[in-house]
């Protein structure tokens, strides 16, 4: 799982800015939002509009998506008010209790991309420009022909069949391959298409499983038709869609028609059902668009409750989020913006409130950083 991560000459973060995801002294929370009593379940980013919360979790995002092919160019991440030519996203992660240390950079001036990966500090991969060499125990294998926007680590493991050779390595893999992006305000998270696909594959019994445990008042079906309070919905013998019903008023309705919110939210259950079954990240930009506040808060603690061996990292800006009751101090990252000096962020518990204080509350009347203030100019 994911450590620590830091971002240099990134987007918004021009200079080295670290992010921790190891757990503090608190106690609060820590059999449920806390692994192996050291490695957070994941983290919230809150601040202002502008001030960098999607570039930090695009941070996060992005060896998702350069894994996956799904990225944009590595040139297009680079901070475009800063001198430096070199762009650098770092990460920790723990396997097995072996420590993962993956390093890129991109140089805009050479257009070349450098990678590192050390395994307990052990070298496993290392690439220069087109080059790379992978290490995995005495076999030395040396590609000289990479391709210039495709990271050595994804060719790597295209070739070796994911590291069947190397357990920590195939770990990381899966954990990555697991791992989806949603954002909440424009991809992935509305009109229904996630959950409609997930349903023509594994059918809703898992859905409705969830719905219920959150005691929500739906049920969903997926099929030509749907009956009940009376009405019947046919869309044709040839055509299937998924569709929702009121428990206490089950008149269907197809999800296209539902409303923004029971989109949102239906399009999320699948990925946190399958970062529950299989170890990965849920990556979520404006988490909570849409959603009553309550429906937000029953989300994270259902994912923390749940969880064994993934991770959940948002943006929001919910600030009811901020409570001891769902998030723990060290999961609340507030994001600033420094001028010259970029994004720049602070967790809550650097600032060492008690455990029975109101984070929320605190937050609102500016005794933390990552507060807008709007004053008439």
């Amino acid at each position: 799982m994911l450590t620590k991560m830091y971002l240099t000459n990134f987007l918004s973060f021009a200079e080295r800015t670290e992010f921790d995801f190891t757990a503090s002294k608190y106690s609060i929370l820590r059999a449920c939002n806390v692994y192996e009593d050291e490695f957070l379940k994941g983290a919230m980013l809150i601040g202002p509009n502008a001030s960098g919360k999607s570039n930090a979790l695009k941070g996060i995002s992005f060896v998702v998506k350069m894994i996956k092919g799904e990225g944009m160019k590595i040139s297009g991440y680079r901070c475009f008010f800063s001198k430096n030519p070199i762009t650098t996203v770092e990460y920790e992660f723990v396997f097995n209790q072996k420590k993962v240390v993956y390093v890129i950079e991109y140089n805009v001036q050479t257009n070349t991309i450098s990678e590192e990966l050390k395994i307990d500090g052990i070298l496993f991969l290392r690439r220069n420009g087109n080059t790379g060499e992978l290490r995995i125990g005495q076999t030395v294998t040396i590609d000289e022909q990479l391709d210039g926007e495709t990271l050595f680590l994804r060719t790597a493991s295209f070739n070796t069949g994911r590291f069947p050779q190397e357990p920590t390595l195939r770990k990381l893999m899966d954990y990555i391959q697991n791992s989806y992006v949603v954002d909440g305000y424009n991809l992935g998270a509305t009109y229904g298409k996630t959950i409609t696909k997930y349903a023509e594959e594994f059918g809703v019994d898992k859905i409705n499983k969830v719905l219920e445990d959150f005691k929500y008042d739906f049920v969903m079906e997926y099929g030509s038709e749907s009956e009940g309070a009376g009405l019947k919905i046919t869309i044709g013998s040839d055509q299937k869609a998924v569709f929702l019903k009121r428990r206490n008023f089950p008149i269907p309705n197809i999800i296209v028609n539902e409303s923004q919110g029971n989109q949102v939210f239906a399009d999320l259950l699948p990925n946190i059902i399958r970062v529950i079954e299989n170890a990965g990240m849920l990556i979520i930009d404006e988490f909570g668009n849409s959603l009553h506040n309550r429906l937000a808060e029953k989300i994270i603690r259902f994912f923390m409750d749940n969880a064994a061996g993934s991770q959940i990292f948002i943006t929001s800006h919910h600030t009811n989020l901020i409570s001891n009751s769902v998030l723990r101090p060290d999961q609340v990252n507030l994001v600033t913006f420094e001028a010259m000096k970029g994004s720049a962020v602070k967790r809550i518990s650097q600032f060492k409130p008690r455990e029975a204080q109101n984070l929320e509350k605190m937050y609102l009347s500016g005794m933390f950083e990552g507060l807008p203030i709007y004053e008439e100019i």
